[in-house]
Order: C-alpha cells, then structure tokens, then sequence
C-alpha cells in the first residue's frame, strides 16, 4: 500500500515536471543562447595553442554563420559582408594579429524569435593581445540576427549597438 501511494507520488512529480518543461521552457531560445555562447568559446585562442587546435574551432565558427553574413562594429571600423566560405581567411587574419584572445557575451538576451529568425542581444567583453604585446580590451553591445538552417541556429548579421554615455 505504501509502495503505491509513493508510486503515484512519483509518477504525478514527473508528470508535473513534463508538462512544466513543455509549456514554460522556450527552447527556441534556449538554442540561440547555446549558439552564441559557443561561438564566444570557439574564438578564444593564446600564443602558445595548436594550429591544428585553432583550425578546428575556425571550423566551428564556420559552420555557424550563415552563407552571407554582414557584420558592422564602427568602433574596430568593421563595416563588411562576409561569406562563409571566407571565415576562416578572416578568423586567421585575426588570429595572427592578435596573439591572444577571449569573448565573453554576458547579459545575453534573445530579443525575438519569429521562426525562422531570431534576434538576440548581449555584451561583448574582448580581451586580446597583438602580436607586439599591445592589451586591447573592450566592452561593447552587440546585436545578433539569426537564421534558423536544418535545425541549426545560422548568424545572418552582427551589429554593434552604440550606447549613449553621460
């Protein structure tokens, strides 16, 4: 008799805890977040990393991005359109102008999702050194728009956000 009552106490649990999941949790936008967090990962490197490392996460970031995407942040004076096909000439580029990197998105926001878009927002700490040893740290606001491609979230654009100061 007892085993029953804590039977049916666990099967109600569950129960409760499905119908929670499938009702309050916006996956949609638990999916962009896990993009853009992973994007962050994929493009940190240090001077003393693998090649064969870095060109693995050059890959990730690839495949990431959408077959156009066009990225405007004024204060590095980045204003282009770029293909995929071209990531990782513009990722190597980097990485031998900066020895040392990090990104870190903090107060990440999913803005919108309008399947098959979506539009988040977050705040973009930069760490990196040049290759001449120069510290080039950087907070800024950055705007992501996203596609939805086979089930995969695809950045389409990435603007930074200029914020107003006192």
């Amino acid at each position: 008799m007892v085993n029953k009552k804590y039977l049916a106490i666990g099967l109600i649990l569950v129960v409760a805890v499905a119908v929670f999941l499938i009702f309050f949790v916006d996956w949609e936008a638990r999916a962009v977040k896990k993009q853009l967090r992973s994007i962050a990962k994929e493009m940190a490197w240090g001077s003393a990393e693998n090649e064969l490392t870095i060109a693995v996460r050059i890959r990730h970031v690839q495949e990431k991005v959408a077959e156009t995407c066009q990225i405007e942040v004024p204060s590095y004076k980045i204003s282009l359109s770029v293909a995929k096909k071209d990531v990782p000439a513009y990722m190597m580029m980097a990485r031998n102008y900066y020895k040392n990197l990090s990104v870190k998105f903090e107060d990440l926001k999913v803005e919108s999702i309008q399947l098959p878009q979506a539009r988040a927002i977050a705040t973009a700490y930069v760490k990196a050194a040049t290759a001449d040893g120069q510290r080039n740290d950087e907070a800024m606001e950055l705007k992501f728009y996203l596609q939805k491609v086979e089930k995969t979230w695809q950045i389409t654009d990435v603007n930074e956000v200029q914020v107003l100061s006192r």
